[in-house]
């Protein structure tokens, strides 16, 4: 099975280290931030991934990532100098994709747990609760009921719900016809978030809600030093 990181953020809360460098290249602990979603992929069997980048320094991705053997899996690139948000980039992999399910992964988010990839069907959304540091008017709040994915609300005004949605997501390939259909946002970018609220109103969207503290969007000063934190506390517990 395929798997997609999107890696073409520009990172703007992050400058000014990342005036300079992707954000997905910026060290956590003793690795840079793109190996955890290279690891949560592989982990959970996916063993064929795309990684698609803006126009900042693709060759540094090749140099350091290169094929993707050492991960045990097969590495290929596409990158863009358009930017459009997540769900724009995401078309860049369709023909890649072709007709299967898959995985898509953002670059800046990662997982402390391992994902139970293989055994979930399309659509489906991974979700946490809120970890004491986050501020939930940067996220998309998800709210349950009846076991169901019932809404979700891309960085809402009001906060209504301690669930968010996080960066990992299995896909079928219609979205790449929905995300045709979209309109972008007065930013002119497409959002994730937008194609699985479409899921969730047509009740399809399914979800596993991860344990406490096993999921860190590293797209603040905190929040990598938090991930940088954890993963060494993970790291020597492994030794």
């Amino acid at each position: 099975m395929k798997g997609v990181i999107l890696a073409g953020g520009v990172g703007k809360r992050l400058n000014p280290l990342t005036d300079p460098l992707n954000k997905h290249l910026l060290p956590v602990y003793n690795k840079p931030m793109i190996e955890y979603a290279i690891n949560t992929l592989v982990g959970g069997g996916i063993d064929n991934i795309l990684i698609l980048l803006n126009g900042l320094h693709p060759g540094l991705f090749l140099e350091m990532l290169e094929d993707g053997s050492r991960f045990d899996c097969e590495i290929s690139y596409r990158f863009s100098k358009q930017l459009g948000g997540p769900g724009r980039t995401l078309m860049l992999a369709k023909k890649w994709i072709a007709h299967e399910d898959f995985f898509v992964i953002l670059g800046d988010g990662i997982f402390f747990t391992q994902l139970p990839l293989m055994e979930i069907e399309a659509p489906h959304m991974f979700i946490s609760p809120l970890n004491s540091f986050d501020d939930p008017h940067k996220y998309g709040q998800v709210k349950i009921e009846n076991n169901l994915v019932k809404s979700i609300v891309w960085k809402p005004n009001n906060i209504f719900s301690n669930l968010i949605q996080t960066t990992c997501f299995k896909f079928p390939p219609d979205v790449f016809s929905r995300l045709d259909k979209i309109d972008k946002d007065i930013k002119g970018e497409i959002n994730i978030t937008t194609i699985t609220t479409q899921y969730v109103q047509e009740g399809k969207m399914k979800y596993t809600i991860l344990p406490e503290f096993s999921y860190i969007d590293c797209g603040t000063f905190e929040a990598l030093h938090t991930a940088s934190k954890k993963a060494k506390e993970n790291f020597v517990a492994r030794l």
